[in-house]
């Protein structure tokens, strides 16, 4: 059976390792719920939490200024060149190194526990943050994404 082809969401010719805010949202694998309940973590979903709170320590000039852990998926504003101070010669990380090993890290800790587990979906959507207004929005998105997990097509009666 062949699949169908995913459609390339990056903009063209946008330079992902830019001094920028980037909203992304990376989903479990098949949208199962593996990080607990709405507000509500378990053990996998402390343990990306964990992971993505720590970003910044491995990530020179990154920052995670915003970010919510839903039951199957995670959303983040990330930001790439947080401090004026910090230039880097080889210059910041790009958006998918940084989510490419988060990923990975969260895939690591969990197999420790649950080897069997496929964790992520393939790839992550995001969204480069344009202006102020942009950005209130979709903090205000974070913000109100578990209390619209009832209304979630995956919510299979978790809150």
């Amino acid at each position: 059976m062949e699949l169908p082809k995913r459609k390339k969401h990056r903009l063209p010719d946008f330079d992902y390792s830019s001094e920028n805010y980037y909203f992304v949202t990376i989903c479990t694998y098949a949208k199962k719920c593996l990080f607990g309940k709405a507000g509500k973590l378990n053990a996998l979903g402390r343990l990306a939490e964990q992971v993505l709170i720590t970003v910044p320590q491995h990530r020179k000039g990154v920052k995670i200024d915003k970010y919510v852990i839903m039951p199957n998926h995670v959303h983040a504003i990330i930001v790439i060149g947080c401090d004026p101070e910090i230039k880097l010669k080889e210059g910041f990380p790009s958006l998918s190194t940084i989510v490419g090993s988060y990923k990975s890290a969260v895939s690591r800790e969990i197999h420790r526990l649950k080897p069997e587990l496929t964790v992520w979906q393939e790839s992550f959507h995001e969204h480069v943050i344009r202006n102020d207004h942009d950005y209130r929005n979709i903090w205000l998105y974070i913000d109100q994404n578990p209390i619209s997990w009832l209304e979630d097509e995956y919510n299979n009666g978790f809150f």
